[in-house]
C-alpha cells in the first residue's frame, strides 16, 4: 500500500511537466496522459479491492466509460471555447444550456456503467469506485494548484 502510495504521490507530482515537451511544442504529452490513466486505474481497482477476475472486466469497461465521457467534457470545452468575448445575451444562454446538456449527458453515462458495473462488481466496489475517482481528483487539482502557486512566487 505504501509504494502505491509513493507511486501514486510521484505520478501527482509530476503531473504538471505533462504539457511539457522536449521540442518546445505545446499541449498534453499523450504518453504521460496514458501512464496517468494507467496508474488511475490500478489505484481504482486497489481500492475497490477487485479480485482477479474483476480486473480485466474493470479496465475494459471503465476506459470505454472514461472515453465517452472524454468526448463529452471535450465537446463543452470546445462550445466555451468558441464564445466570443463580445458575445451576446442569446448566445450565452445557448452555451448554458449546451454545458447543462453535456452535465446531463455525463450523470447519464455514469448511470448506464454503474448498470454494467454491477453486472460483475459489488454496489460496494461501485461507491467505492466513485469514491476513489473524487479522492484522485482532488489530489490531482491539489498538486495543481500547489504547483501554480509555486510558479507564481518564482
Amino acid at each position: 500500500m505504501k509504494k502505491l502510495l509513493f507511486l501514486f504521490l510521484m505520478i501527482v507530482a509530476s503531473a504538471g511537466i505533462m504539457y511539457a515537451h522536449p521540442d518546445g511544442r505545446r499541449g498534453p504529452d499523450e504518453k504521460k496522459l496514458k501512464e496517468l490513466r494507467d496508474y488511475k486505474i490500478k489505484y481504482l481497482a486497489q481500492e475497490m479491492e477487485l479480485k482477479e477476475d474483476q480486473k480485466a472486466k474493470f479496465v475494459e469497461l471503465y476506459e470505454k466509460m472514461s472515453e465517452e465521457k472524454r468526448k463529452n467534457f471535450e465537446s463543452m470545452r470546445s462550445m466555451e471555447r468558441r464564445l466570443k468575448k463580445d458575445a451576446t445575451e442569446a448566445e450565452y444562454k445557448e452555451l448554458s444550456t449546451k454545458i447543462s446538456d453535456c452535465r446531463i449527458r455525463d450523470a447519464h453515462i455514469d448511470k448506464e456503467y454503474d448498470a454494467r458495473f454491477a453486472e460483475f462488481l459489488s454496489q460496494k466496489q461501485i461507491y467505492k469506485m466513485k469514491e476513489a475517482e473524487e479522492k484522485f481528483h482532488k489530489k490531482m487539482m491539489d498538486m495543481h494548484h500547489k504547483r501554480r502557486e509555486e510558479r507564481r512566487k518564482k
